[in-house]
């Protein structure tokens, strides 16, 4: 690769998700220790009721994430959702948050996974040189990297993983292959982007969300399901930098077993020329929030992002008076 440029630096975002990033994890490393060996001894079918005690537990307590799903299901239904409907989705969530353990550690006998547009991943796989994959937080993307270690698709997750400390501690040690796959959005920004771009050079893919603002300070308004939502400008900014393919990448699962693979090509290159730089990147982020979109609306239970999506951001200060 001959682009050269810094990466954008962590920072705490300025909306819902800010609180989501800074959340601590829920338990121990005993906890999780203890429920990844039971979750490994048992098999995937025995561990179901464990989910759907679980999924009760939220969808009776946890009068947060209830509140989101109420919000997120009115959205794309149209109407009020019952206490059925939030369970649903809350059983979904908890379904493919176990599903982790099992698609990290290579325990997939029980999963099945479908696949569209596949074949184009293989063509650029073929072309030696790498790409981005874009998805969100729209069923798994651990799905999309077990589906492509089946294929010999090498793919990098590239992302913010502050919140989730313990428990990528211990998948780092009893799956050391999975997490030399991930890389860290954290205080080196410059080694950051230069394994991003090396990962490129040999021909790997970089997989990362677009969905999540925390990554950046920079965030784009756009139209998601009839309201202005706020999307990281990230992901964009350095895809442009890289010059590089962009695919639109999503694990959708469908119970009881299944996942749906869907890869689309999103942009050949994303250019943001200097003179309409603001206007071009607006352009690529309305797009990818009507693709996301248009997958939400056929698996609304895959929709993970459990706090306000569509929250403002604060205005900006008043700038002080000239001297």
């Amino acid at each position: 690769m001959t682009a050269k440029a810094t990466a954008p630096t962590p920072a705490p975002s300025h909306r819902g998700d800010a609180e989501w990033l800074s959340m601590r994890e829920r338990g121990t490393v005993l906890g999780i220790r203890a429920a990844y060996w039971l979750a490994i001894a048992v098999g995937r079918s025995a561990m179901r009721p464990l989910v759907a005690l679980v999924a009760m537990w939220y969808a009776l307590f946890d009068r947060k994430v209830v509140r989101a799903s109420r919000a997120w299901l009115l959205r794309v239904h149209g109407r009020p959702a019952g206490f059925w409907q939030v369970y649903r989705h809350l059983r979904t969530f908890a379904q493919v948050t176990l599903d982790k353990v099992y698609l990290l550690t290579d325990h997939t006998r029980a999963l099945r996974f479908t696949r569209t547009g596949h074949e184009l991943l293989a063509a650029q796989f073929a072309s030696g040189q790498g790409a981005i994959l874009l998805g969100a937080h729209l069923g798994s993307y651990e799905a999309m990297r077990a589906g492509g270690e089946t294929t010999d698709l090498p793919i990098e997750i590239l992302g913010y993983f502050a919140n989730s400390r313990m428990i990528n501690s211990l998948l780092a040690r009893l799956s050391p292959r999975a997490a030399a796959k991930v890389i860290h959005l954290g205080d080196d920004p410059i080694g950051v982007m230069t394994r991003v771009q090396d990962s490129l050079a040999a021909g790997r893919f970089i997989a990362t969300m677009g969905d999540r603002t925390g990554l950046t300070d920079r965030i784009v308004r756009a139209p998601f399901f009839g309201q202005e939502a706020s999307f990281p400008a990230g992901p964009f900014l350095l895809a442009s930098v890289l010059r590089c393919p962009v695919y639109l990448v999503l694990g959708l699962y469908r119970a009881p077993d299944c996942y749906d693979l869907h890869c689309e090509r999103f942009a050949e290159r994303i250019e943001l020329p200097r003179q309409d730089r603001a206007a071009r990147l607006q352009q690529w982020v309305r797009r990818y929030a009507e693709r996301v979109e248009h997958h939400a609306r056929s698996a609304p239970d895959n929709w993970f992002n459990f706090f306000d999506f569509w929250a403002a951001p604060p205005a900006a200060p008043p700038s002080p008076p000239p001297p």
